[in-house]
């Protein structure tokens, strides 16, 4: 998959184990599609210029290392925790990320946090949001 028009490459969506380990091929035209336009949607609600990828895939060994959920979209290669940008506080990152996730067709997943939000397109019926209260946002 041709990730330019998405400003994403695979580095980024690499594991951050000490091996790097790519994002595995065989996601790479099914399930990359959907969360590279889900990023690039939410990257343009935001509109603030380049958001930073801080975790993508994750090994199963890497996930349980950094202390991830057991069966954490990370894994399957839908997740990406977004940082928050340079010119917004956590507060209006995620108020921003609220209103889009009432029009992003694909997400399904979306956590908030200190550091930013957490998106995925788990394969659901419907949105799960969590963590808004603890980082005084409502979900």
């Amino acid at each position: 998959m041709d990730l330019a028009p998405y400003h994403l490459s695979y580095d980024e969506l690499a594991c951050h184990d000490a091996a790097r380990t790519p994002y595995p091929r065989q996601w790479r035209e099914t399930r990359l599609p959907g969360l590279a336009a889900t990023f690039e949607s939410l990257r343009q609600h935001c509109g603030t210029g380049p958001l930073r990828i801080l975790s993508a895939y994750r090994t199963p060994e890497h996930n349980a290392a950094v202390g991830g959920r057991p069966h954490s979209q990370h894994i399957e290669g839908r997740a990406l925790d977004v940082a928050n940008p340079r010119e917004m506080n956590a507060r209006d990152f995620h108020g921003r990320a609220r209103e889009w996730a009432k029009t992003a067709p694909d997400l399904r997943g979306l956590g908030y946090y200190r550091w930013g939000v957490h998106i995925d397109i788990r394969p659901a019926g419907r949105l799960v949001a969590w963590g808004g209260q603890s980082v005084g946002v409502r979900a």
